[in-house]
């Protein structure tokens, strides 16, 4: 199941990095609309208590600042208690990120990303160091006559390649994009193929270089497969909030749904609550409830 979650993972940010390149962080990656300045998330999960269904304590699980520009700025992560486990900073030049730092809960920096621009402004190399200043691994980035990204390599401080991704052009629309993710010992971790305008096709591969599973995603909806090519999962992601709603298959057990299903939505169309569904022959029920807490830059 883990590796599934980060197949579906893969499929979402991959596509915004590589469709979405210019669009605000608030967008891009939360699908938050209007000028929001900060949104907190808390989860509560669900118990049977005396027939019915109770909601438990709230626990946070994320906080997220954005500058004016749209861009986010800060980034903080819960564990399941409710305490910090990662924070990311993030500092722009305009609309261009010059440095990006992760910190561990304690607040000791564990990486630091800066990013290298040309004249033109735009990226032309990324560094990421260790957080005793060491180099991790660097990212070098090319462009053909035009400025159009052709290529781009992350390689180890020792040399192994890490990833490689190729874009394809037509004039001055990209029409395929091939990335390549590999682990630090060389062994292929993954593919992914997307081809303009919406399908995106993801292999995982276990270090003997075996499928583990695949994923094809064709505008909004992802279907996962398992190393024998059968359909294990059908993900729909929602134009609200890109929320998801996942129906699982097996070949040995009852078909079941997860859905997240938005309660509540703001004036400028966010939502700000949200509830997790589990349904099979039996029925249905609330698995937990997710708050979103936003607010606004004032017009």
């Amino acid at each position: 199941m883990k590796t599934l979650k980060f197949l579906i993972l893969i499929a979402l940010t991959s596509t915004l990095a590589s469709v979405v390149v210019h669009t605000q962080d608030r967008i891009a990656t939360y699908a938050l609309r209007g000028p929001v300045r900060t949104f907190r998330t808390e989860v509560a999960t669900f118990a049977l208590k005396d027939g019915n269904y109770v909601e438990g304590p709230r626990v946070v699980q994320m906080e997220a600042s954005f500058n004016t520009d749209g861009n986010r700025t800060d980034l903080y992560l819960y564990n399941d208690q409710g305490i910090l486990s990662r924070r990311i900073e993030m500092k722009f030049d305009g609309q261009k990120m010059t440095e990006c730092i992760n910190y561990d809960g304690l607040g000791k920096i564990w990486l630091r990303i800066v990013d290298v621009y040309d004249n033109e402004g735009r990226i032309k190399e990324e560094i990421n160091y260790n957080g005793d200043g060491s180099l991790h691994s660097k990212t070098t980035f090319k462009r053909n006559d035009r400025g159009q990204l052709i290529e781009s390599t992350e390689y180890t401080a020792a040399g192994v390649l890490l990833e490689q991704k190729n874009n394809r052009y037509e004039g001055v629309t990209l029409h395929s994009s091939e990335r390549k993710l590999y682990r630090s010992d060389g062994t292929l971790q993954s593919t992914e193929l997307y081809v303009a305008p919406n399908r995106r096709d993801t292999i995982i591969y276990r270090p003997d270089g075996s499928v583990a599973n695949k994923s094809v995603r064709i505008g909004q909806e992802i279907a996962s497969y398992n190393a024998d090519g059968s359909l294990q999962k059908v993900t729909t992601i929602s134009d609200q909030g890109r929320l998801l709603d996942e129906l699982n298959l097996s070949k040995t057990e009852a078909t079941t749904r997860e859905s997240q299903i938005p309660d509540q939505i703001d004036a400028h169309g966010n939502w700000t609550r949200q509830t997790k569904w589990f349904v099979n022959a039996n029925g249905s029920r609330p698995l937990k409830v997710t708050y979103r807490a936003i607010t606004y830059y004032e017009n």
